[in-house]
Formats: structure tokens, sequence, C-alpha cells
């Protein structure tokens, strides 16, 4: 299918990967290796509320970007990936998608002025008409409010670069040869926000995004919500042979959690382990851990999409 609105190809040299406390970058050199830098985001850098993302001060995360620019070698375009809670995804069925896409952006700004808490009109929206499935017409939606991602651009604008794409972690993540093999199942857990993925011949079938508690005791919601979803694939969409699974939480002992119901699951198969080239220096990957990095590692070393 294609990914073109979400992700670029060949893949970026360069990926920036946020979240509330820090940012990192990653960097593909003309030699193919890896380098990797991150900085501590200062308090009042970023806002984010209910909906997402809801303000960048430039003032003060410009001063960190200008820092880690250096990395880049020069580079002067980038993709950025951001917590997939600052952002909001929905699979949306349509009857009868209509052709032009002013019209095409006026039917999902409609539906979404059902589903989220903010007028339309303040929304940026990144559409793709997917291929037709079991009689239905879908369109994946990605969204979030149009002033705090043109902040992120006039952000690194004033560091002379330029945003190819802004996207989440989960969509970073998905894999680039998805629907070669096995249904794909991207299971992923970020600080107060659970996604999960399913994918069938590279289509995505079903989303699921839930924000959950900002509490230690998140990890039994967080089991009981891949639970009830492995049950609607099986059941619902109809999938009862094998599924590859690929887990991605940046907390090591939901991390085990995870992996741990994944081996209880009957027909669930864990995705290979990527073998690809390693970040440097070891003291960014020690300090960030690998989970936190592999959403911009996966984009710009081509790997994942």
């Amino acid at each position: 299918m294609n990914w073109e609105p979400f992700f670029t190809s060949p893949p970026p040299s360069t990926g920036w990967v946020f979240d509330s406390q820090m940012v990192a970058v990653a960097h593909r050199s003309k030699t193919e290796e890896i380098h990797c830098a991150a900085e501590d985001i200062p308090v009042g850098g970023l806002d984010v509320g209910p909906v997402g993302l809801q303000a960048v001060h430039d003032d003060v995360l410009g001063p960190v970007l200008a820092r880690l620019k250096g990395v880049a070698e020069g580079t002067d375009t980038a993709a950025v990936i951001v917590p997939t809670g600052w952002l909001r995804s929905f699979l949306i069925e349509v009857d009868q998608p209509p052709r032009w896409e002013n019209e095409l952006f006026d039917v999902v700004r409609w539906r979404l002025k059902k589903l989220l808490p903010i007028p339309p009109a303040e929304l940026r929206l990144s559409v793709i008409r997917l291929p037709e499935a079991d009689g239905q017409r879908r369109l994946l939606v990605m969204t979030g409010i149009e002033r705090a991602m043109a902040a992120i651009e006039d952000c690194y604008s004033a560091i002379g670069i330029e945003v190819g794409l802004i996207t989440t972690r989960l969509f970073a993540l998905v894999p680039r040869l998805a629907g070669d093999a096995l249904p794909t199942l991207v299971i992923q857990h970020e600080e107060s926000f659970l996604s999960l993925l399913l994918l069938v011949d590279g289509v995505p079938r079903l989303l699921r995004t839930k924000p959950l508690p900002l509490s230690s005791g998140d990890g039994e919601t967080i089991m009981k919500e891949a639970t009830l979803t492995l049950a609607f694939v099986r059941k619902s969409i109809g999938i009862g042979g094998e599924i590859e699974v690929r887990l991605n939480s940046e907390r090591p002992e939901m991390d085990a959690m995870m992996r741990a119901w994944l081996a209880d699951q009957a027909g669930l198969v864990p995705a290979a382990e990527l073998a690809g080239p390693s970040c440097g220096p070891t003291t960014v990957v020690n300090r960030l851990g690998p989970a936190r990095l592999a959403p911009a590692l996966a984009v710009v070393s081509g790997e994942l999409r």
C-alpha cells in the first residue's frame, strides 16, 4: 500500500525523536554509520494536553535543537518522530470516499468533529485511502493541532532545517515489508499511551489507541487491552493463523510483562529482532534505552517504514 503521506522513500538520513523530557537525533552518515545524540528538554518547552501536543515554545526548545544540529553533519532536512499520544490516529469507514482531496478532507473533518474535543478547522490532517477489505472502504487518518505542528516546523526552520515529515512512534515502527508474510500486530507503549495496530497484507485492519493513567499500575490495563484486541482479531476479523507481533515499550518492566504475555498466547510469533546498524556513542543508547531510539533508527536505516 502507499504510505507516502506518512513516510518517505528512500528513507531520510536524519531522524529526531521526542518525548516530554528529551529530544534525540539519529543521523546516517555518508559511510552508513549512524551517530546519535540527545539532550533534556527544559521545563516549559512543550505543552501536552488531553488531545496531544498543544504548544511548542521556541525560546526553550530552539537552543536544544541548535546544539544537536551538529550531529547531522550539515543535513538540511529531517524526519520528526513524536510520541504516538501527541497526535491522534483513526481508521474511518466510508461508503464512497470523495474523489477530490478537498472534499475528502471535508468528510474527515466532519467525522473528527464527533471524535475530538477541538474544532476541526484547527487540525492538520494526513489521510491515506486504504484498499478495500471485506467489502469495506477505510481511511487511515493522522491528525494533530495545526498550531503545534507549525511551531515544530518553525523551530527547525530557525536553525536551517526543513521538516520532511512528522510522524508518530507507532507508524515509524511499521515493518517496511509488512504484508509479505504473516499478519503483523504492533503493540507500542509509551508514557500514558497504548497503541495497537494490525496489518493484513500490509493494510491496516485494526487501530486502537488508549490514554493510560499516570500510575505504575497500568500494566494490568495494557495486558487487558492486548487480550481483548487479540480476541477481536480472532473472532471478528477472522485471523485464525499465526500473527507476527512487534513490541515496543520504553519501560523495561513493561517490556518484560508484554513479552511474558506474548509467550503465553497460542499462534503469536515474536517479530525477529532487527539487526540494523548500531548507534553511537553507546553512552547515548545506554542513557535513553533502545526502545526510545528504535523509531528513529528504524526510519533512517530504512529497515522499517
